[in-house]
């Protein structure tokens, strides 16, 4: 069994980019932002690896070649099926789910990520990487793996003790820039595009400390949406 997880998916398999939140090395422009220093392993990045490599291994058993990214998206650029990225929680303390937008761009802050998010770069902001572009096509397949994970990972939080945190399901297009408007979204060609704010330290420390049921959750959807695009049995 153990052979079976690890081994090496087939050569037509759908390749899946999975980003821990804030790990390091951080993308330039960003390195500021390191995560929430609380929750039930310590720190944000402390959820956000363990969470990240339980979600390879299963998208891996399951016929998907899932591959890891740190904060800095490497490689810059890469083509794939879906780019996801886990994170604690949203401003205000709430689970949710971001996906990329058409007709927008990523965020800049001052230096290297203090500050509120600004569509125009301000006098004293880093400077980034080459970007990306969002397509209407991949808002769509995005808003499509979006609603996919609100189905799965919603109902878990329901059902689950220690999940007392609020979750927006779906962020709309006008809400939250830093769930809409992420710089991983613009450091990827992937096709669908998304964010998991997996829930609040604190009030959903409960809930975020049983990471497998998680990976479960959003496995599941990734792999519901390669099969509703016919790239994966």
């Amino acid at each position: 069994m153990v052979a079976a997880v690890h081994a090496a998916p087939p050569a037509t398999a759908p390749i899946v980019w999975v980003q821990a939140g804030h790990e390091g090395p951080r993308e330039p422009g960003y390195t500021a932002q390191t995560g929430a220093g609380s929750g039930p392993f310590g720190t944000e990045v402390g959820f956000t690896t363990r969470l990240a490599a339980r979600v390879v291994v299963r998208l891996r058993a399951a016929g998907v070649d899932a591959r890891r990214t740190p904060g800095r998206v490497t490689p810059l650029g890469a083509r794939g099926a879906v780019f996801i990225s886990l994170h604690h929680d949203a401003e205000g303390g709430r689970a949710g789910i971001g996906h990329a937008i058409a007709a927008a761009g990523e965020n800049w802050y001052h230096g290297e990520g203090f500050g509120s998010p600004s569509p125009r770069p301000y006098a004293d902001s880093a400077p980034h990487r080459a970007a990306t572009t969002v397509s209407p096509a991949v808002e769509r397949r995005s808003r499509d793996l979006a609603h996919r994970l609100a189905a799965t990972i919603g109902p878990l939080r329901a059902r689950s003790p220690g999940a007392s945190g609020a979750f927006g399901g779906v962020e709309p297009r006008d809400g939250n820039v830093r769930m809409t408007r992420f710089y991983g979204f613009y450091r990827t060609r992937a096709a669908a595009r998304v964010l998991l704010e997996a829930g609040a330290p604190g009030v959903d420390d409960g809930f975020l400390r049983r990471v497998d049921p998680i990976a479960v959750a959003v496995s599941a959807a990734i792999s519901r949406h390669l099969r509703g695009r016919g790239l994966l049995r």
